[in-house]
């Protein structure tokens, strides 16, 4: 077994920097060429990701990477001298599934108190309005607020 071993040394201080702060200050003309980015993009490279087509974001990419595995697997399949692509039922007979996870359930309603002939009309105690506004005025002073209607829950409907 052979053993590499190996020592960092600093290197040695730079013109312009200074011992105490490590800071470099640089002095660089600016370049006459400019940068390819700012000349007008990456040569042919942009054009060549233009003709592609418009990518969505990764899942694209995803999705190729996916196909080429299928395709993959299809190849080796067919090279094993078994048919590609295979159902649950070929691979696993006499297995079963577990059924579907249903998220919503049958909703059966009851109401709380029997329907009578008012029930989906106006509120009898409101007539309606889901509360009334109440006058505390006094002394000079305008006061109002509103006071939500007990009976129908401010909803103005009977039940």
């Amino acid at each position: 077994m052979r053993v590499i071993r190996m020592a960092f040394t600093p290197p040695p201080l730079t013109p312009g920097v200074t011992e105490t702060t490590g800071v470099a200050v640089l002095d660089r003309p600016t370049p006459a060429v400019p940068a390819p980015a700012a000349a007008g993009g990456y040569g042919g490279w942009e054009d060549e990701a233009n003709q592609k087509g418009y990518e969505r974001d990764e899942t694209d990419t995803f999705h190729q990477f996916v196909g080429r595995l299928v395709l993959d697997g299809d190849h080796r399949a067919a090279a094993a001298g078994r048919p590609a692509r295979r159902t649950l039922a070929q691979m696993a007979p006499g297995t079963t599934r577990q059924p579907v996870l249903l998220l919503t359930r049958p909703l059966t309603f009851t109401p709380s108190a029997p329907a009578g002939p008012a029930a989906g009309g106006a509120c009898g105690s409101c007539n309606g309005a889901g509360g009334k506004a109440v006058d505390t005025s006094g002394d000079g002073v305008s006061r109002q607020h509103w006071q939500t209607c007990t009976s129908c829950s401010g909803t103005g409907v009977a039940r």
